[in-house]
């Protein structure tokens, strides 16, 4: 009986334009779904290719390349040392650039219109997204915010958000989905003169980790809420050692 209660209930919740999740009703009518997604904006970042500026297989002179025959439009994907950039072209081939070929406009403020916690779960929980883990992390970068959710697919429910600081544009947080993996305690990269507590790794070098500190653990920029870093994503210290303690190898991250 309890089951073609199920499915009466399955079909009612079609008809009146609710989602239905493991048994149990969420009301997320079709044009809050639409409003959600409109909220969320993707962040990237553009460069203007010099004409002329040789356009390279790989980050290194000696690997094959073309030259621009005019400025192109280009999104930055990721700098290595800000000394060269991965970038996609309009036709999405991506090529590597030297820093010096390409001009990257200034940070802008993020966005002060936030989120309603209702606006991030409905986002999350319509559209398609999962996790290996009991939990999910958006970092929203047009709002320099993280998001923490728990649950599973479809049924993620805001556990936290946070003011974060992201990328500079001359050296951008990768956007997209990735799954964390190793983490540890503490950091100090020399060539960065930068270190950092708390780390959990979601993209190569790329790291959720504490705000920025010297080699003895003294805070050395403090600033949250908007691009500061050389590509990774930092948030409070208290923050930090949350996303490090309830952080489980595997958990999604989506980066917009």
């Amino acid at each position: 009986m309890r089951r073609y209660a199920l499915c009466f209930f399955a079909v009612m919740a079609a008809v009146l334009g609710l989602g239905f999740i493991k048994g149990r009703a969420y009301t997320y009518s079709g044009e809050e779904i639409k409003k959600a997604a409109e909220r969320v904006v993707a962040s990237p970042v553009y460069g203007e290719i010099k004409k002329g500026s040789r356009l390279y297989t790989k980050a290194c002179e000696d690997s094959g390349f073309s030259e621009a025959d005019k400025k192109l439009r280009a999104e930055i994907i990721r700098d290595f040392s800000t000394e060269w950039y991965l970038v996609a072209l309009e036709d999405k081939s991506r090529v590597w650039v030297r820093g010096e070929d390409i001009n990257i406009p200034a940070e802008g403020l993020a966005s002060e219109d936030m989120l309603t916690d209702r606006e991030i779960e409905c986002f999350i929980n319509t559209g398609g997204f999962s996790s290996r883990t009991d939990r999910f992390i958006w970092v929203d970068i047009y709002r320099q915010q993280v998001y923490i959710l728990k649950g599973r697919a479809e049924n993620f429910t805001l556990e936290k958000r946070m003011a974060c600081a992201t990328g500079r544009n001359v050296s951008p947080t990768t956007r997209g989905l990735f799954e964390t993996s190793d983490k540890g305690e503490w950091f100090y990269s020399a060539r960065l003169k930068s270190g950092a507590k708390y780390w959990v790794r979601f993209n190569g070098s790329y790291l959720f980790h504490s705000v920025a500190m010297d080699k003895e653990g003294h805070v050395t920029d403090p600033v949250l809420g908007e691009k500061r870093s050389s590509g990774c994503v930092r948030t409070s210290l208290e923050d930090a050692e949350y996303i490090y303690n309830t952080t489980e190898k595997g958990t999604a991250v989506f980066i917009n």
